[in-house]
């Protein structure tokens, strides 16, 4: 059988290293956010807040981390989907196929009735 739809196949590709590049991101951006929490420990932000410390590190990288972990599922879930599409597709024709081969080799084994005259004059 040949290989159709390589647009789709390229587009679930395509998909899911976007899922891994958005997860490696948002890891690397939630250990940042991690370190930056640390590091800016006792520092005075915009209007005088404190925008550093352990606390707010370890939650933005909590916050970061779930969305990373979200956004890495639902692109991989998109690029599966293209490829369940594909596959469904594959197993309805190739099924077509052997039905089509088992009628076709069914009708070469019984011979075609002959024509019977029922109404003859």
């Amino acid at each position: 059988m040949n290989r159709r739809f390589t647009a789709l196949r390229v587009i679930g590709t395509i998909f899911k290293v976007l899922a891994w590049i958005s997860l490696i991101l948002g890891l690397l951006g939630a250990i940042g956010a991690l370190v930056m929490g640390f590091t800016l420990s006792g520092s005075q932000g915009v209007l005088g807040l404190d925008l550093g410390g352990p606390l707010a590190g370890i939650a933005v990288f909590i916050v970061f981390l779930i969305i990373a972990v979200f956004t890495f599922l639902c692109l991989y879930a998109v690029g599966e989907s293209a490829y369940l599409v594909l596959s469904i597709e594959e197993n309805v024709r190739r099924t077509a196929y052997f039905v089509q081969e088992q009628y076709t080799s069914n009708q070469a084994h019984y011979p075609s009735p002959a024509p019977s005259s029922i109404y003859e004059d």
